[in-house]
């Protein structure tokens, strides 16, 4: 008797709450910016076990003014433009943000930032976050069309209550 019970409130909490929690900075789909080389648009899509993982794939692409889809490519270290990632992965694990990232477009420059928290003590326990700032450029000759370059990455120490999306803002305000 217990056991139907307790089947009928976590079935009452999946039905409120919506199943899996998840607040990564943007929804599986597209989202776009006006920047000065075209429309930027971050594609997020959906990856889950339908249980207890949740990731969102980051890729990002730029459309031209002829309407020429480019993907953009980020780049580990600007002396090596062929050893790069064409996607992010976000991690969300305990209804905690681990690994996200945004992008950040201010005047004429645009960044993507990410955001990773060391939980090596579990999820929900206070852990050092690393965030790595990567700016978009526009390619020569011989280099991807357009591609994200970092140019910063700061450490935050392991707080409590310091979550990854305080992380993401905070550098966010640091941009120009």
């Amino acid at each position: 008797m217990k056991r139907q019970y307790s089947h009928l409130i976590v079935a009452a909490i999946f039905s409120v709450c919506g199943g899996l929690t998840h607040a990564e900075q943007y929804q599986s789909g597209v989202t776009s910016w006006q920047v000065k080389e075209g429309k930027l648009m971050l594609v997020a899509g959906v990856l889950t076990d339908n249980s207890r993982l949740y990731y969102l794939n980051y890729s990002l692409y730029l459309e031209e003014p002829d309407k020429a889809l480019v993907m953009i490519p980020i780049v580990k270290d600007e002396t090596r433009l062929h050893d790069y990632d064409l996607h992010f992965n976000t991690f969300n694990g305990g209804g905690e943000i681990i690994s996200d990232a945004m992008v950040v477009v201010k005047g004429e420059n645009t960044w993507f930032v990410t955001a990773h928290k060391k939980a090596m003590q579990g999820y929900g326990s206070p852990g050092s976050i690393t965030t790595q700032t990567y700016r978009l450029f526009h390619g020569g000759e011989v280099q991807w069309k357009y591609y994200f370059v970092p140019v910063a990455r700061s450490e935050y120490t392991e707080q409590k209550n310091y979550t990854v999306e305080r992380a993401l803002s905070e550098t966010e305000r640091t941009l120009h």
